[in-house]
């Protein structure tokens, strides 16, 4: 008789019912595939990113002296405001101002909103 079944009854296989024993040995097996997938990533991202590199001192380049015109690397400006004025304000002046592009050719440029106009008034042009 199995273990889980009263004195005097029929098991339950026998009277058409399921068993409710849990087969663990699947679950066994997709944790340590998984810990196999785990460990074989660790491996390869450890491989591809170098492993453990160590530069030595001799072997590195010498740093350049600070205020270098070789410098590897943009040096900050002290007043960006200045010259963002100062590019804005030419750019609104390009934007909201006639010039002649190429006079030989007759090409001028004018401003952005009159342009909007004449070609919101030419409904041919697309």
């Amino acid at each position: 008789m199995a273990h889980n079944t009263p004195e005097g009854r029929p098991a339950a296989v026998q009277r058409g019912h399921e068993i409710f024993d849990l087969d663990v040995s699947y679950v066994r097996w997709f944790s340590l595939g998984i810990v196999v997938l785990l460990i074989a990533t660790a491996a390869a991202a450890f491989i591809i990113m170098g492993g453990l590199r160590i530069s030595h001192p001799a072997a590195r380049e010498p740093q350049p002296e600070q205020g270098s015109a070789s410098a590897p690397f943009a040096t900050l400006q002290s007043t960006p405001q200045d010259e963002l004025r100062s590019y804005r304000r030419s750019k609104a002046t390009a934007l909201e101002g006639y010039r002649w592009v190429d006079r030989r050719e007759g090409v001028v440029r004018i401003p952005i909103e009159r342009a909007m106009e004449l070609v919101a008034a030419d409904g041919s042009a697309r």
